[in-house]
């Protein structure tokens, strides 16, 4: 009887140890705060096809962050093209500012073209991202992300227009 309870005891121990407690000093929401200010970041895939997007994003905040997005392509051999400058704010729940997950609010003007005919709007919007900063001065920079705009104002046809917002595969360098 006392080695099957001696047995018993021994797997019991290995059944606490295989899934470890959280330790006192960790705190379940947070990060390790960033310690470079800022962010310069495009997509270098989207280049290859001549179409831009690139952000720059300032730390304001253990959470939050100001910044400003700028996006080009054309299409139809260049005789369509859209333009967009967007300025936005991000929030990152976990306190880690540039790392993380983030939600975001932005506001801009958007022009579109094509052979005979030019718009410009207002726009507003939200999107969510992921980004992480890599290495070991954690200042390789990879973001992702995806958001709407509302268009308004301005002359585009179709009044009212949604856009998408798609930061796919931003990479940069933080400093």
């Amino acid at each position: 009887m006392r080695a099957t309870t001696t047995v018993l005891f021994f797997f019991a121990c290995l059944l606490v140890g295989a899934f470890p407690g959280q330790a006192e000093a960790q705190d379940p929401g947070t990060r390790t705060p960033v310690p470079d200010e800022q962010v310069i970041s495009a997509n270098p895939f989207l280049l290859l096809f001549e179409w831009f997007n690139g952000e720059y994003e300032r730390k304001v905040s253990p959470t939050m962050t100001l910044g400003v997005g700028a996006s080009r392509f054309s299409f139809d051999d260049g005789d369509e093209s859209y333009t967009g400058l967007n300025g936005f704010v991000r929030y990152y729940p976990q306190g880690a500012a540039l790392s993380g997950f983030s939600l975001g609010g932005r506001l801009g003007i958007h022009s579109v073209s094509d052979d005979d005919d030019e718009g410009e709007a207002y726009g507003m919007g939200v999107d969510i991202g992921y980004s992480w900063l890599l290495g070991s001065e954690r200042n390789f920079y990879i973001g992702l992300g995806i958001g709407a705009t509302r268009l308004f104002g301005g002359d585009i046809e179709g009044g009212r227009v949604v856009i998408p917002s798609i930061r796919l595969i931003n990479i940069g360098f933080a400093f």
